[in-house]
């Protein structure tokens, strides 16, 4: 190394230290009687340092190509004098404080983009300070959502609130050390006002809301640190994961739990409606599985072990299993609410009880008087019951696919309902009351559900084509005097008749 290259070197190095102590004359960090202020001074400091740095290399771009490794050195010496008022300055920080991370990613930020300084004598010091600190936040934050979720459940209305987690275009989600923690419990999200004119539709739970985006805002938060160590880093990554797998799957349990507990004491009349806080309960695992896909899963670039591809593929089919079975529930009571109008019709069969006495009644009384005959009043009221529900799933459920698959489930059951009903009475002759009303609430059903997007495969499946042979045949066999009773509601009129 000749002459001039030693003298830049040393000018080099003692401008690094003569700037450092310039600097600290010019910040009052031994001076601030809090905790707090210090630290503010320290971040000042680190700010000015790296613009040190950054001039430094500007300047003397030559000396850093040519002799990087010295150049390095003096550097981390400079940083270790920083090292003395860092450190002082976070260990008077309260115990569970989270304000020194701005300090770490300010400082991180820095390092990891300088090859020279890159996983370096204070890039590790750095590194070491924040391990526990990191680790100690994650273990806190999911004590507190734990919290969150059991209480948040136990209290839950089920009405239906905005969602915040999905797509906010330009507008980045509030970092969790800033936000208004009071650690172990986290308090109840409330979106800030800027989010209010982002919000499109209707969507979960209160308490599901408020856990994707608490689970999103930590990940996010964890990734902007850009730990500079792989191992570690893919362990926080991993560790992420695994807990928003399990929370997602309490989410899931719990409101599995109460969607029976709802369904089970709701109306089971043709007056029954479906509540909105039941949507709101489909749409919360609507929204679990849609979160999974984006919480769960592990970066693509990382080597999956089987023990945690198996472990998603867990959490996957677990909400895909609950979301099957609340549709068969939820089939089941609509089901419950045919079976009355069937039982209703049964008191017309051929020896009830019921029939004799209406049979008598009704040749008594029309000798003296013109007897009206049955309406079609119950026809009528199943068919709205039908259209209202059905336009209530359209419009509060978000997820279109279960959708599809709910209404072919009520549309396959509910005329395999009716072939068995019929099936029942193979060998006596329907009342014509009973005839009309079936064929109504048949010829209806075919025709919303069709509208509704079933497809013809499934409308015309063996059931129906049983069911409408059996009801072609029974009109054709009824009495000339009694076709007058039918209303003029015949097996050959057009589906596309009006309401």
């Amino acid at each position: 190394m000749d002459t001039f290259a030693r003298h830049v070197l040393r000018a080099i190095r003692d401008r690094y230290n003569k700037c450092y102590f310039v600097l600290v004359s010019h910040t009052e960090i031994m001076n601030q009687e809090t905790a707090s202020r210090k630290l503010e001074e320290v971040i000042h400091l680190a700010e000015l340092c790296i613009e040190v740095l950054q001039q430094n290399e500007e300047h003397h771009s030559e000396a850093f190509s040519s002799w990087p490794d010295l150049i390095a050195e003096h550097a981390e010496i400079f940083w270790a004098l920083f090292s003395v008022d860092m450190n002082a300055a976070l260990e008077v920080q309260p115990h569970d404080s989270w304000d020194s991370f701005p300090l770490f990613q300010l400082l991180n930020n820095f390092l990891r983009n300088d090859s020279l300084l890159c996983n370096g004598k204070f890039h590790k010091h750095l590194q070491e300070l924040f391990v526990p600190l990191v680790i100690r936040y994650i273990d806190l934050m999911e004590s507190s959502i734990a919290q969150s979720i059991h209480k948040g459940f136990e209290h839950e209305t089920w009405q239906p609130v905005k969602s915040i987690t999905n797509s906010l275009p330009n507008v980045p989600l509030p970092k969790v050390p800033s936000l208004a923690l009071n650690l172990p419990q986290i308090p109840s999200f409330t979106a800030p006002s800027w989010m209010m004119s982002l919000y499109e539709s209707t969507n979960g739970s209160s308490t599901s809301e408020d856990l994707f985006w608490k689970l999103d805002a930590l990940q996010d938060f964890i990734h902007d640190l850009h730990w500079p160590e792989t191992e570690f880093a893919s362990h926080l990554e991993q560790r992420l994961k695994l807990m928003a797998s399990d929370m997602i799957e309490a989410c899931v349990r719990r409101t599995r739990t109460a969607f029976e507990l709802k369904l089970q004491r709701t109306s089971k009349t043709i007056d029954f409606r479906i509540p909105s806080s039941v949507c709101t309960m489909f749409n919360v695992l609507v929204d679990a599985k849609k979160q999974c896909c984006k919480l769960c899963a592990l970066d693509g670039g990382q080597e999956f072990s089987k023990q945690w591809q198996q472990y998603h593929s867990k959490i996957d089919d677990l909400i895909e299993e609950t979301v099957t079975e609340i549709i068969s529930l939820l089939v089941s009571k609509f089901i419950s609410v045919l079976e009355g109008v069937l039982s209703k019709l049964a008191r017309y069969d051929e020896g009830t009880l019921f029939s004799s006495i209406l049979t008598f009644t009704v040749k008594a009384a029309s000798k003296y008087v013109e007897v009206p005959k049955p309406g079609l009043d119950l026809a009528d009221t199943y068919i709205s019951f039908v259209r209202q529900n059905q336009d209530i799933l359209r419009e509060k459920v978000n997820e279109e696919m279960y959708i599809e698959k709910l209404f072919d489930q009520w549309y396959s059951i509910s005329v395999k309902v009716m072939c068995v009903w019929l099936a029942d009475r193979i060998d006596i002759q329907l009342h014509v009351y009973q005839l009309k009303t079936i064929i109504k609430i048949l010829k209806k059903t075919y025709r919303d559900f069709r509208l509704q997007g079933v497809l013809d495969t499934t409308l015309n499946n063996k059931n129906y084509q049983t069911l409408r042979s059996r009801l072609t045949t029974e009109e054709a066999t009824v009495p000339e005097s009694d076709r007058g009773g039918l209303q003029g509601i015949s097996m050959k009129d057009s589906d596309d008749e009006d309401d």
